[in-house]
């Protein structure tokens, strides 16, 4: 006799909708300034590509959503503020995150890895998540 399970069918969008329309806000804000000023490069369709793919992998992790805004070098940029320091991630389109964490102690975390590297980026929010005095939401995935 065969056994079955029944799964739970849970929607869960993969991206936070207010995420990717700030995104796309920033798409069009972006766009009208590099065209106004010739020092402002313009964001690659690559870095918004990139930027998805990186909310994407916030969300599976159950990280926080963050502040997103654009340099005028061309980078996207995340970005979370708690008490204590700030933690960044940017990404220029390259297919690599640029991150980095500062605290007020002076503790210091940074460095840059291949979008791909979920693992590495991961593990810099994880364990820097204390820190951050940011709910530790990602130990419920693993």
């Amino acid at each position: 006799m065969e056994t079955r399970h029944k799964e739970l069918n849970v929607v869960r969008p993969l991206v936070d909708a207010d995420a990717l329309q700030q995104l796309e806000e920033i798409r069009q804000e972006a766009m009208e300034a590099s065209a106004l000023d010739s020092e402002i490069d313009p964001v690659p369709d690559q870095a918004y590509d990139d930027a998805r793919s990186l909310l994407k992998m916030l969300s599976h992790y159950n990280v926080p959503m963050p502040e997103i805004g654009w340099a005028e070098d061309g980078s996207l940029g995340f970005e979370w503020r708690p008490e204590n320091g700030i933690a960044t991630m940017g990404v220029y389109g390259d297919t690599h995150v640029i991150y980095g964490a500062f605290f007020h102690d002076k503790r210091q975390v940074k460095g840059t890895c291949a979008l791909s590297d979920t693992a590495m980026l991961r593990g810099f929010l994880k364990s820097n998540w204390h820190y951050l005095n940011i709910e530790d939401a990602m130990t419920k995935r693993g």
